[in-house]
């Protein structure tokens, strides 16, 4: 399930100067030494970063583009070869963007650019649903840099990738790479649900139940995660499918009164019926059945849960 697409920027103090943005920030060349005053090609390229940073990526990218068509030797280059597919990555242009991506990378194979090159070649891959090649991309960009500001996320869309292609075990092998070379990035707790996700879609409960366990801790310790619920709610699965039904319980029931806005709710609401019956407590089934249809009178889980019910 999709929530969010998120981009960490980070300041490379050796290589970037610091802009602001209302979306990411984008990396930028140290001016050249001895700089007084602005060169044709800085002043497309400043132009050009303003729009970016306003949000106006088409009106950004022609700048880049004239910058690299007029100035093809200006130090700018790299920088607007990059920025200028990442203006086409904003804009949702993704074949554009990997067109222009490769060509930076290829161009400019020395550029301290050419790992988010990468990861966004990859990003925009990832929304086509090319996800094999994606991660031929993600993988690129941790070679490239593994300290870049974006290899952690690189990292993370590897096995992303790899989930979303229904690979669970190449998945699984990934996040346990990212884990393991970026514990802090700020994707570790959907990381750590998807990883859950590789080995739950593989009926392997063991190793589920504690990375999805993981993504609670992460919540807790950082006062929240758009995961939280349905870890909690695959918690409670993992916890079923060992026939581990009083803690199944537990957890399905604290998602009811801990995440009552959760999609999940009414699945849970579904498995609190299955184990009632399944431990021969027909009252309590027929209970939780009832608050079911009244809480959820459009789910897909009555019928089920009746049917489930129908032997009590």
């Amino acid at each position: 399930m999709f929530r969010r697409h998120r981009l960490v920027s980070r300041v490379l103090s050796s290589l970037l100067a610091v802009a602001t943005s209302s979306s990411c920030t984008p990396e930028k060349s140290p001016l050249a030494d001895g700089d007084a005053s602005l060169s044709v090609d800085e002043q497309l390229f400043q132009d050009g970063l303003a729009l970016y940073d306003g949000g106006d990526f088409a009106a950004a990218q022609v700048k880049f583009d004239v910058l690299l068509s007029e100035h093809a030797d200006s130090n700018r280059a790299d920088n607007a070869a990059y920025l200028g597919g990442r203006c086409r990555y904003e804009q949702g242009l993704y074949d554009d963007a990997i067109t222009a991506l490769e060509a930076m990378r290829v161009e400019h194979a020395a550029s301290p650019f050419v790992s988010s090159a990468a990861y966004f070649t990859g990003r925009s891959r990832y929304e086509l649903g090319a996800y094999a090649d994606a991660v031929v991309d993600f993988d690129a960009a941790v070679d490239a840099d593994a300290g870049s500001a974006y290899a952690d996320n690189a990292a993370y869309y590897a096995g992303r990738s790899w989930y979303e292609a229904g690979s669970f075990t190449a998945a699984a092998a990934a996040f346990d790479v990212f884990e393991t070379a970026y514990p802090d990035s700020s994707y570790a707790d959907n990381g750590a649900y998807y990883h859950g996700r590789a080995y739950f879609d593989v009926d392997d409960y063991a190793r589920a139940r504690p990375q999805f366990e993981r993504v609670l801790s992460i919540a807790e310790a950082s006062g929240a995660s758009i995961y939280a619920d349905n870890a909690q709610y695959y918690v409670a699965r993992s916890s079923y499918g060992l026939v581990e039904l009083d803690t199944a319980l537990n957890g399905f029931q604290a998602v009811v009164s801990t995440y009552p806005t959760s999609q999940y709710l009414d699945n849970a609401l579904y498995y609190e019926v299955r184990i009632y019956v399944d431990r021969g407590e027909c009252t309590d089934a027929l209970t939780a059945l009832q608050t079911l249809q009244d809480s959820q009178p459009a789910s897909p889980e009555i019928p089920r849960a009746q049917r489930y019910a129908s032997g009590c």
